[in-house]
């Protein structure tokens, strides 16, 4: 018989050579011809997917579409598809099973600038560098020490703006406290990360004045970030234009803070690792991600609760009996009076689940991951609805309801659990709660100590208008004003 040679056969030489990826291409077909189980999706439009059930207030609409649809569900921003999170069991879920593979951000077109050269602490993609620069912000900013060692320069702040309420009070006028509390808590994060005896104020309202732009923006229709093939459509219109020039003034103000810095500062510790240490850092991308965040949340906090005791004038009596209680009649009060104030922690508490900042952003990573018995593809873009987690009626009762006295029986901390998650979850949750409540806790207890409080039109308290308005974060429509009254 004869035998059969490669070498002196072409053909069967070539089929050999191409046997590894006959073998490949036959096994990805077989993979993409199994029937994938994907979330369920509501009925999308041509080019616009989802966009026409997606009203003002993005975080309700998700809301409505999945009591319909389910904890997880696709949607589709134009050309842009999203997995949308909307229980507490699905989030638990994630958190337990796949947290790594959720702790990516997704790139967002209107948030670029705030990312530099993609060297941030909030936008960066997980992993070593990002770990690092987490771990700067909490050694010397963001940590139980950092905020201790802030204390004097927190006690100036509030003091400072007690004697500007006070004004108020003595000539009987009202004050637009949304503006007190965006004003305080900017001099607050200005001098912790400059480490400045004093405050500048220009610096504060120049950020003030850039944060309206910003919102504003924010508000705005930005294509690239529905159809990135279509991101020419932002330059003719002026969006792109108008979103350097903003970028560009918040840049001038960082430019500004670098340049007021005390030794030993936050901002002089990056400097120093960055140039000393070698250390690959952008530093401005740091402090502007980290400080537009800060003041955005604690601020947006302030103004939510303090709208909530207003509107609930037996909450606000409540808490202001606690706190005199505690403070009896000293002159000042302190962190240990402030951890005895456990009623005033759950009217905290409370509001952050009623009034969380927005929806939390996230990617998946670069594999399939199977949740909730669902196939999620790689890179899908993920939005966790905290609107609908923090009001699952399976975890709460009477959801929509400001209650504190909730959080008197259940014992749940702020990192995230059993259906709360206001600092975000899992390993990229917020760096700064520690600071974050710490000023909150300062701020609330000081004013209700000092001051009684009434509606400036002479309105009945639960008539108190609490329209929202989603533009970065989810605020009040309208600014809060109230009259002040000292207390004897």
């Amino acid at each position: 018989m004869e035998q059969i040679s490669f070498n002196s056969n072409p053909f069967l030489l070539s089929l050999f050579a191409l046997f590894p990826f006959i073998i490949f291409a036959l096994i990805k077909k077989n993979i993409k011809s199994r029937k994938l189980n994907l979330p369920p999706s509501p009925t999308k439009l041509p080019f616009i997917g989802n966009l026409h059930q997606i009203g003002n207030l993005p975080h309700k609409s998700l809301y409505d579409l999945s009591l319909k649809h389910g904890p997880f569900m696709f949607v589709n921003f134009g050309a842009t598809r999203y997995l949308v999170v909307s229980s507490a069991d699905a989030l638990e879920e994630i958190t337990k099973n796949h947290d790594i593979e959720f702790s990516n951000r997704p790139a967002i077109s209107s948030l670029h600038p705030l990312k530099g050269n993609g060297q941030d602490m909030v936008y960066h993609p997980y992993g070593d560098h990002w770990k690092q620069l987490r771990k700067v912000g909490a050694l010397h900013l963001l940590n139980k020490n950092a905020v201790n060692r802030f204390q004097t320069m927190r006690d100036e702040e509030i003091s400072s703006m007690l004697k500007t309420i006070d004004v108020s009070n003595v000539k009987g006028e009202d004050i637009d406290i949304t503006d007190i509390f965006n004003t305080m808590v900017s001099n607050v994060f200005h001098r912790s990360y400059t480490g400045s005896y004093q405050r500048e104020e220009s610096t504060t309202k120049n950020f003030l004045d850039w944060d309206v732009k910003f919102k504003k923006l924010m508000g705005s229709f930005c294509v690239a970030d529905l159809f990135s093939s279509l991101a020419w459509i932002d330059r003719l219109t002026g969006f792109t234009t108008l979103l350097k020039s903003t970028y560009s003034e918040l840049d001038d103000i960082m430019e500004k803070i670098i340049n007021e810095r005390e030794k030993e500062s936050y901002v002089d510790v990056l400097l120093r690792l960055r140039d000393n240490d070698k250390l690959d850092y952008d530093v401005k991308a740091i402090m502007e991600g980290t400080f537009v965040a800060a003041v955005e949340s604690v601020a947006l906090e302030l103004e939510w609760l303090f709208s909530e005791l207003i509107k609930h004038p037996e909450v606000l009596k409540k808490a202001q009996e606690e706190v005199q209680r505690v403070v009896g009649t000293k002159s000042k009060i302190t962190n240990n009076e402030i951890d005895q104030m456990h009623y005033l922690r759950c009217i905290i508490k409370e509001t952050l689940r009623l009034h969380p900042p927005g929806i939390v952003p996230r990617e998946t990573s670069s594999k399939w991951i199977n949740v909730g018995g669902y196939d999620i593809p790689p890179h899908t873009k993920v939005l966790v609805n905290l609107f609908a987690v923090q009001r699952d009626p399976k975890d709460w009762e009477k959801p929509d309801e400001f209650i504190p006295e909730r959080f008197m029986e259940k014992n749940i901390d702020f990192m995230g659990n059993q259906g709360y998650a206001p600092f975000g979850f899992g390993r990229r949750n917020c760096p700064g709660m520690a600071y974050g409540i710490a000023l909150l806790e300062e701020i609330i207890a000081n004013l209700l100590y000092r001051f009684d409080w009434k509606m400036h039109d002479g309105s009945k308290p639960e008539e108190l208008n609490m329209e929202e308005i989603s533009q970065f974060v989810v605020t009040r429509k309208f600014p809060l004003r109230l009259i002040p009254i000292l207390r004897v």
